[in-house]
């Protein structure tokens, strides 16, 4: 079979992906100093396969120590949550802290 095949660097995807998060973390840590609150943010970057998303949250609120998960949400009920997932929820079930789950704000047409 002849033909060129891309090449993906993992690097590079990875790299660009942990600079999209933190520029998130960042904007989301001025918008609430703006409102006069003081936030702290850390990336948590899943190393291992076996890793569950919702299982870091909680560990690494765990061992901050953080007085409050706030964590977003869709806000997906019924069939679709079900086939989706979600993180929100699954943090909300095994945190040892307080979790506030923020819905996604709709943008007016």
């Amino acid at each position: 079979m002849t033909g060129s095949a891309e090449y993906v660097d993992f690097n590079e995807v990875r790299k660009a992906v942990i600079h999209y998060g933190v520029e998130a973390l960042e904007k989301a840590k001025q918008l609430a100093k703006d409102d006069g609150i003081e936030a702290e943010t850390r990336l948590i970057e899943i190393t291992k396969i076996n890793e569950r998303v919702t299982e870091m949250i909680s560990k690494e609120a765990d061992d901050w120590p953080a007085d409050l998960i706030v964590i977003g949400t869709h806000g997906r009920r019924g069939f679709n949550s079900l086939l989706m997932g979600s993180v929100a929820e699954g943090v909300m079930r095994i945190a040892s802290k307080p979790v506030l789950m923020v819905r996604q704000q709709k943008k007016n047409a």
